[in-house]
């Protein structure tokens, strides 16, 4: 399964209730961080995840709340004697600023760095387990939302099919789950599609922090099984949202249901409210696979079957 664990759920600044921007993916041993506010290595610590599994730092935009914990962050893996490259996925501009922070001696670079500048829509990372795709939000300033994607699964594989069949167990049944035709000693042939299931979704999670409601969420969300949309305003402050480049809790639901998502974590809310139970009881009747997330909540993704 993948699991998030949204270190930072708040807006602005630091309170005793909320940090700032950041959630973490965990999939196969590794990390995948969506932005890096403020205070998100003390938050690592809190939540127990080893900041040598970060592979990837996926940023939305420059605002500070999002990405003044990148310096530290950076500085504390170079102590910790990092060698494996890490990604870092960002707007234009993301390598200059990381390079100015060198150059001033404010983080070192003694392990390598893979700069991905996000200039356009479309796909900006590839690895054989999963995608992360790029999308334009509606914020006062350039910024992205993330969507990763995993491949479909291969269907199970049915060892009693493949025994009629008359494969023996061994070597061949992997090499008919890695979709291989045999042909057997006997002229038999055997197809993947004998011994294996229908081909399994992979999953999927679209992040979409800072924004107005766009059409750019929608396309990141759609069919996901989870969105994390921000939340900074109450259900009922759509004008002022908007005004300022941001969503209501309601906003969120509504690209919820509108992109056929199957779960809803909001994210980003205003130091103003320290209190969210009744706001997700009214998102609820929107788009009922609600959660207002809290910093250090953990949430699961579970393969279907």
């Amino acid at each position: 399964m993948i699991t998030i664990t949204t270190l930072g759920t708040g807006s602005g600044k630091p309170t005793p209730e909320r940090n700032v921007s950041c959630t973490t993916v965990f999939r196969e041993g590794e990390l995948i961080l969506f932005d890096c506010g403020e205070g998100t290595q003390v938050q690592l610590t809190r939540a127990r995840l080893r900041p040598g599994a970060i592979k990837i730092i996926c940023i939305t935009h420059f605002h500070g709340d999002h990405i003044n914990g990148l310096p530290g962050l950076l500085g504390t893996l170079q102590l910790n004697q990092r060698t494996e490259p890490l990604y870092l996925i960002g707007p234009e501009g993301l390598e200059r600023y990381v390079r100015t922070l060198a150059r001033l001696g404010v983080v070192g670079m003694r392990y390598p760095l893979k700069f991905i500048e996000v200039t356009r829509p479309g796909e900006v990372y590839r690895c054989q387990d999963f995608s992360i795709t790029a999308d334009r939000l509606k914020h006062r300033i350039t910024c992205w939302g993330y969507r990763l994607t995993e491949p479909d699964r291969p269907g199970r594989f049915d060892v009693e099919a493949a025994k009629a069949a008359g494969v023996p167990p061994g070597p061949l049944f992997g090499r008919l789950q890695r979709g291989e035709t045999l042909t057997l000693d006997d002229g038999t042939v055997v197809t993947p599609d004998q011994v294996m299931g229908k081909a399994r979704p992979g999953l999927s999670l679209a992040y979409c922090c800072d924004t107005q409601p766009c059409e750019g969420v929608q396309r990141l969300a759609q069919g996901v099984d989870v969105l994390m949309h921000e939340g900074t305003y109450a259900p009922d402050e759509g004008r002022m949202a908007h005004q300022r480049g941001h969503s209501t809790m309601a906003d969120a639901a509504r690209a919820a249901l509108k992109a056929g998502a199957s779960r809803l974590i909001i994210t980003h809310v205003s130091p103003k409210y320290t209190r969210t139970d009744g706001f997700e009881r009214a998102v609820r009747e929107i788009f009922p696979h609600t959660r207002i997330a809290r910093d250090l909540d953990v949430f699961e993704m579970a393969y279907k079957h």
